[in-house]
């Protein structure tokens, strides 16, 4: 079928309009957003603060206000006797006399203890022991007078009387000028026997040799039995063990006793 111009087609044909639902509201046309709206607002991620600048200048507390040293044990102390009322201060200062007066008498106590009850011994009654037996058997024919003053100078008591009226009555040191002999000890150790409570009184035991030197002494032999050899100067040392007690004399010591053990 052939359609003529200027009819209109079904599709160019005007439509009626739908009517409107009974009851039905007109939907609202939507509002344009407006900048800085709640909408907008609570879509927005949420924007974190600003940090805020640091300040330069110094803390006025801690400038203003040092801190507080904290109060030793001492301090404290210290602060409560000053603070403390003039009738409580009286009976801390009695204390603390009778403790200083307390620790001196404890230790003068101590003191005398160790005194009576002696943990070592002094050395000097070694050095004595020693000092003094190289004395009474040192001499110098050269040197008589001298020799003998200082055999004497070592001993006291009834131990120095015989000495010297050994030395000058029995002729003994005219026959040692006669052969230019030269006589000596050589201690070799010394051993505390016994000490009293005062350390000023010791029995000690002395090991040496005594060595005797005269114009013969190198062309004789040695007596037999009597354990002495002739050394290659030329003198002849015998082994000697002696007991000595050395006392205490105007703070000096010197020999009471001396006793031959063994000779050999």
């Amino acid at each position: 079928m052939t359609e003529l111009p200027g009819n209109p087609t079904p599709d160019d044909r005007p439509r009626p309009s739908p009517r409107p639902r009974p009851g039905a509201a007109p939907r609202p046309s939507p509002r344009p957003r407006v900048a800085g709206s709640r909408r907008d607002r609570d879509d927005a991620p949420a924007a974190r603060p600003a940090p805020a600048p640091r300040s330069t200048e110094p803390s006025r507390t801690s400038a203003a206000t040092p801190r507080r040293a904290t109060a030793t044990a001492p301090d404290r102390a210290n602060a409560a006797v000053e603070s403390a009322p003039p009738r409580r201060r009286a009976p801390a200062l009695l204390l603390a006399l009778a403790l200083l007066c307390a620790l001196a008498a404890t230790g003068a106590g101590v003191l005398l203890w160790q005194r009576l009850n002696p943990t070592y011994v002094d050395r000097a009654i070694f050095a004595a022991a020693r000092s003094g037996i190289e004395a009474v058997y040192a001499y110098d024919y050269k040197d008589s007078k001298g020799s003998v003053a200082r055999k004497l100078d070592v001993l006291t008591g009834e131990l120095r009387d015989t000495y010297e009226k050994d030395l000058t009555q029995s002729g003994a040191i005219d026959a040692y000028e006669q052969v230019s002999a030269t006589t000596r000890y050589e201690v070799l150790d010394v051993g505390l026997q016994q000490v009293n409570k005062a350390q000023d009184t010791a029995t000690l035991v002395v090991f040496g040799e005594y060595v005797v030197k005269s114009v013969n002494s190198g062309s004789q032999p040695a007596p037999d039995g009597s354990g002495c050899r002739v050394t290659p100067s030329g003198a002849q040392s015998c082994t000697q063990t002696l007991r000595v007690t050395v006392v205490a004399v105007d703070g000096a010591w010197k020999i009471s006793a001396l006793d031959y053990l063994t000779t050999s």
